[in-house]
């Protein structure tokens, strides 16, 4: 499993960006929210899912990354330099928290979830989740764990009640205008 950070600090693609932390309580949501800033990045980064290529980072470009209490997973929502979200991206993982200088970490379980703006869906990297469980990098139950929390969130996504994606909206929202949070 691998222990991740949210501010990205080997992202060597990023060459200026702006890092921010904040804790954000709703209805609907409770906990960290970071974001990056992609002030200048060296070239941009496309991603292929099927039939779209996708650019996930260039100039301009933000990360907003929300950590919710209580959930195996973290919701990385990507704009770009309009505001405009290009992908929800869902990071599946077996715990999260902060560091003792107060940036928000994740260890990793490799199964991931994205949801484009067209409300296409993808799960992404069984494969690796495999391979980890076969490396004895992950146990059954880590396994297991993944793959409930990815069913569940397909599930209600299918259902229209994954409420967290208009809560990472209306945070991108927030930040985008006021390019910080208030």
């Amino acid at each position: 499993m691998e222990h991740k950070t949210a501010d990205r600090p080997n992202w060597k693609r990023v060459k200026d960006r702006h890092f921010e932390v904040t804790h954000k309580k709703n209805s609907c949501f409770k906990g960290k929210v970071t974001v990056i800033h992609l002030k200048q990045v060296s070239e941009p980064l496309v991603v292929h899912y099927k039939d779209h290529d996708v650019c996930i980072a260039d100039n301009g470009y933000t990360w907003l990354q929300h950590f919710p209490e209580g959930e195996k997973y973290t919701i990385t929502t990507v704009l770009d330099s309009y505001g405009k979200v290009v992908q929800f991206y869902i990071d599946m993982c077996m715990d999260h928290g902060v560091n003792e200088d107060g940036i928000p970490w994740f260890d990793d379980l490799y199964l991931d979830i994205v949801i484009l703006p067209d409300k296409e869906l993808f799960l992404l990297d069984d494969n690796e989740l495999m391979e980890a469980f076969d490396k004895g990098d992950i146990n059954d139950k880590d396994m297991k764990l993944a793959h409930e929390t990815a069913q569940k969130i397909i599930s209600k996504y299918k259902n229209g009640e994954f409420e967290h994606l208009e809560t990472c909206i209306e945070h991108a929202e927030e930040w985008y205008r006021e390019k910080r949070f208030v």
